[in-house]
């Protein structure tokens, strides 16, 4: 099923996989051994990052079983886990550490972390993230939750579109390869960040964002659902 498609996707999220490595040794050598609260954002982020990218495998194993409706939960997870590094990010960016970020980092640490769910309304860290003035909001835009999991829903008999489902795995794979570059950056990791740069333009001339494409044919025209979808 889409295997030319699938093998596409698996490498793409092979590579960010090979810079979650690179990350995680370099910032373990600059870690100190206390740090203060706006230094854990990039330790966090690091952690959501690695919880990204078990989603995007096993998403990637269900699809190879052919279980396109049981998808819909971890893409929802996904963009929770997208808007949380963005949002760890700004303190960094920005020299500013909120009261929200405060709170969101007094949650995950005091839980090690492990399952980083958020102690801040997902309403707050979109609201933070839309007022940012530090990243570039043409590249890491918000992707509507509700369409997310309108597109794939069955429709009467219709069952879902395994080809949508597997280009919007593109578009989540295209994503993370973006959140490495964004970890990367704010923990000063250059050479990771640099590196997810380069891949990054070398698939945008590789791909021609044929993913998206597939995400625009199967719009539902009469339930009147319009998504926006970024270029990645």
């Amino acid at each position: 099923m889409h295997l030319s498609d699938m093998k596409i996707n698996h490498k793409i999220t092979q590579y960010v996989e090979s810079q979650i490595q690179r990350l995680k040794s370099s910032t373990a050598e600059k870690q100190p051994c206390s740090q203060l609260p706006y230094q854990q954002g990039p330790q966090v982020m690091l952690q959501i990052l690695q919880q990204y990218q078990s989603g995007l495998k096993a998403i990637s194993c269900l699809l190879e079983h052919g279980f396109v409706a049981q998808t819909r939960g971890i893409f929802q997870t996904l963009g929770d886990d997208y808007e949380d590094i963005i949002f760890l990010s700004l303190p960094c960016l920005d020299g500013e550490l909120t009261a929200l970020h405060k709170a969101y980092l007094k949650g995950v640490t005091n839980n090690e972390c492990q399952a980083c769910y958020s102690p801040v309304s997902r309403c707050e860290i979109r609201s933070t993230i839309k007022q940012a003035k530090t990243i570039n909001h043409n590249v890491f835009q918000l992707y509507p939750k509700k369409q997310a999991l309108q597109v794939l829903r069955p429709q009467g008999s219709k069952p879902c579109s395994a080809t949508l489902a597997v280009s919007l795995h593109r578009y989540y794979a295209h994503k993370a390869l973006l959140l490495a570059m964004l970890t990367a950056k704010v923990s000063g990791v250059e050479e990771v960040m640099r590196a997810c740069l380069n891949y990054r333009a070398h698939l945008e001339m590789s791909d021609e964002l044929l993913w998206q494409r597939d995400i625009e044919e199967h719009r539902e025209a009469p339930t009147k659902v319009t998504p926006q979808y970024a270029s990645a």
